[in-house]
This record gives C-alpha cells, sequence and structure tokens, in this order.
C-alpha cells in the first residue's frame, strides 16, 4: 500500500534548440550595389533624353581629338621607338605622292587688332544694354507714378468722385492704359451721337492735366459695343472713330501739344472688355495708352511712324478727320455718309 501510494516521478524533458550562425551582412553590400548601378542606369537614361544634339555631338569630340598627339617631340619607348606619328616622313609610305608643305604667316598685329576691337564692341555693348535697362525701369517707375497721380486726382476732384467706377486703368506692356467706361446710367456720349458729356469732359482735363508731365505719346482708341444705334444710321466704325476722335480735340484743348498725339484709331465693336457680354454698355469706352518710349527713342514727342496719319490721309481702320456739319444732325448724332 506505501508503494502504491508512492508518488510517481515527475519527468521533465527540454529540448534545447541549437543556436543559429547570426546573419552576415554581405547581402546588404551586395543589395547596394544593385541599387547604385540602377541608379546610374536611370541616370544615363534621363541624361541621354534631355541632351541635345548639339551637346551629344560635343561631348562626342571630346573623345575624338583631331591629331593623336600635338606635339612634335618623340616620346622615350614604344612601338615607334621615339617617333611621333605628327613628325616629318612618319605617316609617309614609299607608294605616297610627293607633297609640299606651305606655312602660313601668323600675323600678330592684326590679332592684337582684332582682339582689341571685339573687347571695344563688348564693352560698348554692355555699356549700352545697361543704359537700356535703366532707361526701363525709370521709364516704369513714371508710369506707376502718373497711374497714382491720376487715381488720387479723380479722389481729389468732387465732381468725378463718384464716377470713379468709370475710370479703368491698368499698366501693360505697351504702356498705361487708361479707359474711361460707359455704365448703365452714366454715358460719356449721346446715344448714337459724338457729343461728349460734362463728366467726360472733366475726366478727359484731368487725365491731361497728369499726362503733360510726361514725355510719352498718347494713342487713342474709341471702342463700341454689338447694340445697334437707334438714334443713327452711323456705323460703330464711324461712332468709335469719331468719339475717339472727340476725345482728342478735348486733350489738346486741356494742354496736351498735338504733336504728341501718336494715333487716333476706331475699333468699333472688335475688341470687347467684357466678350461675353457683347451688348453691355461697359464695352463702350475711350481708351488713352500712355505709350513706352521705343528702344533707344527717347526724344520727347517722338511719334510713330506705323500710327501717324497725314494730312487728308488716314490708315485703314482708323480716322483723324474733323466731323463736317453736313455729317453732324442738330442732336450731335451722325448722319450715314451718301
Amino acid at each position: 500500500m506505501a508503494d502504491e501510494e508512492a508518488i510517481a516521478p515527475i519527468i521533465i524533458k527540454k529540448r534545447i534548440k541549437p543556436k543559429e550562425n547570426p546573419h552576415g551582412g554581405a547581402w546588404k553590400v551586395a543589395y547596394a550595389d544593385f541599387v547604385t548601378a540602377m541608379m546610374a542606369f536611370f541616370l544615363l537614361l534621363w541624361l541621354l533624353n534631355v541632351t541635345t544634339e548639339s551637346q551629344k555631338q560635343g561631348i562626342s569630340n571630346l573623345f575624338e581629338p583631331e591629331s593623336i598627339t600635338q606635339s612634335d617631340q618623340a616620346g622615350q619607348s614604344g612601338a615607334l621607338m621615339g617617333l611621333a606619328l605628327s613628325a616629318r616622313g612618319a605617316m609617309k609610305s614609299s607608294g605616297s605622292p610627293p607633297s609640299v608643305s606651305i606655312p602660313i604667316p601668323s600675323f600678330g598685329g592684326q590679332r592684337d587688332h582684332e582682339g582689341k576691337a571685339k573687347e571695344a564692341l563688348t564693352s560698348t555693348e554692355v555699356h549700352q544694354d545697361s543704359e537700356n535697362v535703366e532707361a526701363r525701369i525709370s521709364e516704369q517707375k513714371d508710369l506707376e507714378r502718373a497711374q497714382s497721380s491720376l487715381r488720387l486726382a479723380v479722389e481729389k476732384s468732387e465732381q468725378l468722385r463718384d464716377f470713379q467706377d468709370s475710370l479703368l486703368i491698368e499698366n501693360t506692356p505697351d504702356g498705361l492704359r487708361i479707359q474711361l467706361i460707359d455704365q448703365e446710367r452714366i454715358t460719356m456720349f449721346k446715344p448714337g451721337g459724338v457729343v461728349m458729356s460734362a463728366y467726360s469732359k472733366a475726366f478727359l482735363e484731368i487725365i491731361t492735366s497728369v499726362l503733360v508731365q510726361f514725355p510719352n505719346n498718347i494713342a487713342i482708341t474709341g471702342h463700341t459695343n454689338s447694340a445697334g444705334q437707334e438714334n443713327s444710321s452711323a456705323s460703330n466704325w464711324d461712332l468709335s472713330g469719331h468719339r475717339a476722335n472727340a476725345a482728342r480735340r478735348v486733350i489738346v484743348d486741356s494742354g496736351l501739344a498735338p504733336e504728341r498725339i501718336a494715333a487716333v484709331t476706331g475699333k468699333s465693336d472688335s475688341e470687347h472688355l467684357f466678350p461675353k457680354e457683347p451688348n453691355s454698355p461697359r464695352n463702350r469706352r475711350i481708351s488713352l495708352l500712355l505709350v513706352r518710349i521705343p528702344k533707344g527713342k527717347a526724344t520727347e514727342g517722338e511719334k510713330l511712324p506705323e500710327e501717324k496719319t497725314s494730312a487728308g490721309k488716314a490708315p485703314e481702320g482708323k480716322t483723324t478727320e474733323e466731323i463736317s456739319p453736313e455729317q453732324k444732325a442738330p442732336d450731335g448724332s451722325l448722319k450715314a455718309n451718301p
């Protein structure tokens, strides 16, 4: 009984796993070499794609020298035993025809003279470029000053303070563009006519008082909307041209020198300010452009030859003639040409 009551021995089995050898880093080196090679490969493909043919030709010329050696000095060892290929007779065979070499004289004085001339020309071009840049910067400052002066003058005017929405000023690559725009209930001209309203004349007088302070020429352009003129049989081309000419007369009467008028143009409804609304009254406007002085021309009052009209003639699409009494109706509207 005592043996049966004895507790059976507890057997614990432990399995000892064999230790694994530590992993080496050799694969990392191989992987890094592979990634580097792939990067170099794709970099080469990119360079081949972005390089132009002229650049490729230049790179190719680096590996194709014109001559094997540039010196007549012989080497000390090698298969030629001290004879350079450029030495006399080194590349001549027994079957080669006789040849005569004529040395080209070197004119050192002429080269020096040409070099000095090129240096003088380069310095002159650099000086002219710097002067042009300074002139452009100065002109841009003048245009910005004119823009701020115009806005300030309109704000100070009690008569025009409420009409500031009719004035649009923008600085463009061609110059400072000043536009007088019609509103829904405020118009510069009577419908179908060329008689300016009082507020339009006041606008032009204030604008002229600022423009006379600058040497730039003035280009005047008239625009209309696409709506027909009920009270006039004249076309939009006639109206835009005559209205631009009416603006010219007011500007000249306000003190601007007549020779500073570079162009007077009528463009009808060909250039809308709001293209999506061709019948909008805001497309009816008078545009004044303070023209930038052409490069190399800084003379005050200089005219644009392609835009300046001659006596009795006007370029196609432009009008500068005065309005005759026969063309004007008693209410100021235009009559149709016979």
